[in-house]
């Protein structure tokens, strides 16, 4: 025996001889996980270019699969390739080997010819041109093997099964029917004998619905399901007949219903084949394009159809069937995905503008259901990718607020209101993006389980727009925000939270809010600030520190006796890439009484950055001065008199230095000088506003 055939051998028992014994029909309808390959895998094995045996099996693989889930042209001509050349291998094997010596070989090669064969076939649709003439193909092999194999035994039943299958898929009911005859005669018992008489049995109602026989088909298949068809246990080749049955009918309801207990009892796989099954007969009758939607059609079908057209690669017939299904179809869950699809095809042809419009559509066809949110999520989605020649930022952002308007307690809606949060920071409308923070609605409040959650979201959002405003109209705005949502724990909890994070112990709510504070940090801050305790063990949560290290500073500005303590903190703080920064650390060594470090630091970066020297000079200045020591000012008034002394005189910044480093003067201990160089200023270089000018003058007669 040749290598090749010792491989052949290998390859062939490993996957059974009572498998490769199934029925054809049966081989294409499998529901096995095996044959459950997705499209990229598929596609890969399409191109496979590897030789030996092993191309023989992946061939028959991806003819199963391909059955169930058809494929564009240029791809089906590749595996129609393929199949040629396994066939050639298969073919020069049987003329490497005599059929005197290894007669159980011969039988296996034969049978794998046939079933390649009549698997060829089944990738057309049945009585359409390339499927007749595929079969022809397989009568003509199956034909051949019979003549070549003995007259007994399990491969020639077998062949004789798929001799009846060719036929059949060529046209050819009569001599389908005298081949079944002839293969009761041959039927060899085996563990695979019920499988095996199942499909023979569904060959025979077949060969009754190709003939037209439909009394005689009706009653075989009354015989096999009874009163109950969906109670019957059956294989799913015989329910793949009764498919055919009804397709003849032309109950749609009825198919629909049929592919849903396909789906049930034997899996994704079936039903896809099945869908396939239904998709072909539509196009063949043209009974899946002569009817506008809203006729009646059931719209299951329809998604059959755009299934087919999307797998075959007609992506704009998927679309119009996808399109048909949702405005017709009265299950809103079924009628958004259908849109979805359709949306998702059409924006990928440049024609967002119909999408959009299918998808507001189908939302407000469903006004009930929390699906359509996510079609006007998609919608909105759409519309921003497509630009304002199709929808405008003002149509996106409607779109936006109607989800949340309309479905508010949906995840479309989270979504949405994250989106627009977002979309306003980008355009640094950081107030207008805290407001919108607040807007969720309580089941969203509620749901602290993400980083992303709406706590989170709303701390950091005030956070950042109190930093870059921070004023008493940052509060009063968070204040009436968080109005309408202080019955709910959290969004409670949060007011509480940000009022202690960013407002003025003197505001109006902070007794009544600060009792109200998250356990750890925020309660710990709360006492922190009231100057009842000198540390905070919690650690913040993320996104705040700057806001944190902000109010605290503006705090020391107020009550200078706390620097030392708030210095301390700030320099505990957990370092990140971005915080503290050297100009924030620098200050806070300064407060915490490390004054060398602080030195050494802003003389480092001086030295390094002369072009920063300014808000070096000044960050040193006014974290000495405000400490009512003497030295201190002493130190300050030292940078304020550097920081003047590199601006232009008479600039509104040289005066401000100048104001400084006077009242740091006289803070040191030296009225005299201090009142002196105000008045100097006042007759040399005059500030041309009456602010500055009367600061001065103050200064003077101190």
């Amino acid at each position: 025996m040749s290598f090749r055939l010792k491989q052949l051998n290998f390859v062939v028992v490993a996957t059974c001889l009572p498998a490769m014994l199934l029925a054809t029909v049966g081989l294409a309808q499998t529901t096995s996980d095996a044959t459950n390959t997705n499209s990229a895998n598929r596609t890969s094995r399409l191109v496979d270019t590897s030789s030996g045996d092993s191309h023989v099996q992946s061939t028959r693989n991806d003819l199963i699969e391909v059955i169930a889930r058809p494929i564009p042209d240029d791809k089906l001509s590749l595996l129609l390739t393929n199949v040629g050349e396994a066939d050639g291998r298969l073919e020069a094997q049987l003329n490497e080997l005599q059929s005197s010596e290894s007669p159980r070989e011969v039988s296996l090669l034969w049978l794998s010819r046939v079933e390649l064969a009549v698997l060829k076939s089944e990738l057309f649709a049945e009585g359409s041109g390339d499927g007749v003439a595929s079969a022809a193909e397989a009568v003509k092999i199956a034909e051949a093997a019979l003549s070549a194999l003995p007259s007994g035994g399990i491969a020639r039943a077998e062949v004789l099964r798929l001799l009846a299958e060719a036929h059949l898929r060529q046209g050819d009911a009569r001599s389908a029917a005298a081949v079944l005859r002839e293969s009761a005669g041959a039927v060899v018992t085996t563990s695979e004998s019920s499988s095996s008489s199942e499909s023979v049995r569904a060959l025979r109602i077949r060969v009754a619905l190709s003939a037209g026989d439909m009394e005689t088909a009706n009653n075989m298949l009354d015989a096999v399901y009874g009163s109950d068809p969906t109670a019957a246990n059956v294989g799913v080749a015989m329910d793949l007949v009764r498919l055919r049955y009804l397709l003849l009918q032309k109950d749609e309801q009825a198919i629909a219903d049929w592919l849903e207990i396909i789906r049930k009892r034997h899996g994704v796989n079936a039903k896809d084949r099945a869908d396939t099954i239904v998709a072909q007969t539509r196009l063949q009758s043209g009974m899946d394009s002569a009817n506008p939607p809203g006729d009646g059609s059931d719209p299951r079908l329809w998604i059959a159809d755009a299934m087919y057209y999307l797998r075959r690669g007609q992506s704009m017939q998927a679309a119009l069937h996808f399109a048909k299904a949702a405005v017709s179809d009265e299950v809103a869950t079924r009628s958004v995905d259908s849109a979805m699809k359709a949306a998702a095809i059409l924006s990928r042809h440049s024609n967002a503008k119909a999408a959009i419009e299918l998808l507001h559509r189908i939302s407000q066809r469903h006004p009930n259901s929390t699906s359509s949110a996510d079609a006007l999520l998609q919608a909105a989605t759409i519309g921003q990718a497509a630009g304002t020649t199709v929808a405008t930022d003002a149509d996106v952002e409607a779109m936006l607020i109607q989800i949340t308007q309309q479905w508010p307690e949906s995840q479309s809606a989270f979504a949405a209101t994250r989106w627009r949060m977002a979309w306003a920071e980008r355009q640094s409308e950081w107030l207008e993006a805290a407001k919108i923070s607040v807007q969720f609605v309580d089941v969203h409040w509620a749901d602290e389980s993400s980083g992303d959650s709406v706590r989170t979201q709303a701390i950091r959002s005030w956070a950042n727009a109190w930093i870059h405003q921070p004023s008493p109209n940052i509060i009063a705005a968070m204040h009436q925000a968080f109005q309408g949502h202080n019955a709910t724990k959290t969004a409670r909890h949060t007011h509480a939270d940000l009022t202690v994070l960013l407002a003025e112990k003197s505001d109006a709510l902070w007794s009544e809010l600060q009792k109200e504070t998250s356990d750890g940090f925020f309660q710990q801050l709360a006492s922190f600030r009231q100057n009842q305790t000198d540390l905070i063990e919690a650690s913040p949560p993320a996104d705040v520190n700057d806001a944190l290290a902000m109010r605290l500073e503006l705090d020391v500005v107020q009550n200078p006796v706390r620097r030392v303590d708030v210095g301390r903190y700030l320099l505990s703080l957990p370092s990140d890439r971005e915080f503290p920064t050297d100009l924030q650390r620098a200050g806070w060594l300064i407060w915490a009484g490390q004054r060398d470090a602080a030195e050494t630091l802003i003389a480092t970066e001086l030295q390094q950055s002369p072009s920063g020297a300014d808000e070096w000079c000044r960050r040193a200045a006014t974290s000495y001065a405000v400490s009512q020591s003497k030295s201190d000012q002493k130190h300050a008034a030292r940078w304020w008199k550097r920081l003047a002394d590199g601006l232009p005189q008479g600039d509104p910044s040289w005066h401000s230095a100048m104001i400084g480093w006077i009242q740091a003067v006289a803070a040191s201990g030296d009225p005299d000088k201090a009142r002196a160089s105000a008045k100097m200023v006042l007759l040399t270089i005059p500030p041309t506003d009456r602010m500055t000018r009367d600061a001065y003058e103050r200064l003077s007669q101190q």
